[in-house]
């Protein structure tokens, strides 16, 4: 039996940061959109929880296995504090599964 490979948090980061700028054109309204562009680089953030049971409402996943991790993605303010989220993303944590949900910002 092959055991199998998970993320290490900073690599999460990375994976849900590269999923937000491949996909955030298409899902942000072009205002949110325009602002994280230009404030990205001072400003952004992503944050990593564990996933409260509204997955399980919107997407066929059980959270209670653990496999999963919730990334917050936004802008921060001026003191980090979290001032804006554009995206929550739902991730696997096992590299072989590709299964990612998200909710954007002005989406229910």
């Amino acid at each position: 039996m092959t055991e199998s490979l998970q993320w290490s948090l900073d690599e999460l980061c990375d994976h849900a940061f590269d999923i937000f700028e491949e996909l955030a054109s298409d899902n942000l309204s072009a205002a949110d959109y325009t602002e994280y562009q230009q404030q990205h680089l001072s400003r952004g953030f992503v944050d990593l929880k564990t996933p409260d049971d509204s997955w399980e409402e919107l997407y066929p996943v059980a959270l209670a296995d653990g496999d999963y991790v919730e990334a917050w993605i936004g802008l921060s303010g001026e003191a980090g504090e979290v001032d804006k989220v554009l995206a929550r993303l739902l991730l696997n944590k096992d590299k072989d599964e590709s299964e990612c949900f998200a909710q954007w910002r002005g989406q229910s």
